[in-house]
């Protein structure tokens, strides 16, 4: 593995959690970025999983995504305590009310002198709890499920490209060579008021969740990307898989990938 690819941390489910989970991350700066503004974080004890991808250039896109991975699980954890229903809808809302509280912190960091105006960052986040996984996302960065060999992706891409082939503007054929390729239309930090996509679903055992930037979309399909995480049952070494074959395919961007398998009833 290239000495520039951090895996971040493999946990067996008997060892740091008491939830039923099997999980592994890594992050890469890629071949032709010269500062990995990709960040992540796992909180395995309460089953919480997040990657960020930090927007506006360099520093500030850093800056973003490492405010976004110190700032979001603290306030995810502290609102968890105070719900007083462990129903679905108000861990939605919760999740929800979150992002947007910490898009508006962010803008507002972006002004101060220590931050950088118009900096921002995407986020794909995940919650295990109660056999059920909360997702929530704005942005690029991706969730996906792959359950009996069937690979969907279960976050909304906010982008132009995305709108417009929702709209039958284009056709999903030409997105790829579309000069509104790699626009975003929300994320944290955004001026205006940040409407992420939540939603929640039921585990079944042996699921598989991929969280990922998109310098690994960019780079591979879902068809290549199923392939790997069905071949390779260790996560981490699907891990590795997914970050050499995306440099391998040029490794324009930043690379981040983490996989968590579900091995409850």
């Amino acid at each position: 593995m290239d000495r520039q690819t951090q895996i971040q941390n493999t946990v067996s489910p008997h060892i740091l959690t008491k939830l039923p989970l099997r999980w592994a991350s890594a992050t890469d700066r890629g071949r032709c970025r010269d500062e990995n503004e990709d960040a992540l974080i796992v909180e395995p004890e309460v089953g919480f999983f997040l990657v960020s991808d930090g927007l506006g250039g360099h520093r500030g896109g850093a800056l973003a995504s490492k405010i976004v991975v110190q700032d979001l699980p603290a306030m995810i954890e502290n609102r968890l305590h105070r719900l007083r229903s462990a129903r679905c809808r108000p861990v939605r809302e919760m999740f929800r009310k979150a992002v947007i509280e910490q898009s508006r912190q962010l803008r507002m960091e972006g002004t101060s002198e220590s931050g950088y105006r118009e900096m921002g960052a995407t986020l794909v986040m995940a919650l295990i709890r109660n056999r059920r996984a909360y997702i929530a996302n704005l942005g690029d960065s991706r969730i996906y499920r792959l359950r009996s060999g069937r690979f969907v992706q279960l976050s909304k891409d906010h982008s132009v490209i995305s709108e417009l082939i929702e709209n039958g503007h284009i056709e999903p054929h030409e997105a790829e060579n579309h000069p509104a390729q790699g626009q975003i239309t929300h994320y944290i930090g955004m001026e205006e008021t940040a409407v992420p996509f939540v939603r929640s679903f039921g585990l079944v055992k042996n699921d598989r969740l991929l969280l990922c930037s998109d310098g690994l979309t960019d780079m591979l399909d879902d068809k290549s990307i199923a392939a790997i995480l069905h071949n390779e049952s260790d996560p981490q070494k699907a891990c590795q898989t997914l970050i050499k074959q995306a440099n391998t395919a040029g490794g324009y961007d930043n690379i981040t990938v983490m996989i968590v398998d579900y091995l409850g009833n």
